[in-house]
């Protein structure tokens, strides 16, 4: 006796259709998988570090203004600068994010 064909359509029978023929796929491209995740991670670690760098502004008007006397001007302006620049660093590493999960970054 042949088995019954299912006719509802529902999602969980759908799924049940699709099950055998969907895991030998997940499991042929489980390597490309974990490979593009674990480029994601350094992805999205690059653009954490250039996060901090949005702290550099504060941090050299601080020095460019109280430790000024000190001898701290000029390295206030350069992290001012640096800070004027975070956050178009980390767009682009944002930016940079899907061509990161492929390999390509």
């Amino acid at each position: 006796m042949p088995a019954p064909k299912a006719k509802a359509m529902d999602p969980i029978t759908i799924s049940m259709l699709a099950a055998p023929i969907v895991i030998p796929m997940v499991k042929a491209a489980m390597p490309y998988i974990i490979k593009g995740a674990v480029n994601f991670g350094k992805g999205m670690l690059d653009v954490g570090i250039e996060m901090f760098g949005f702290f550099l502004f504060p941090l050299g008007m601080l020095e460019a203004s109280a430790g000024a006397p000190f001898g701290m001007f000029g390295l206030g302006m350069s992290h001012m600068g640096r800070g004027m620049l975070a956050p178009f660093k980390m767009m682009w590493q944002m930016m940079l994010v899907p061509t990161k999960i492929f390999g390509f970054g």
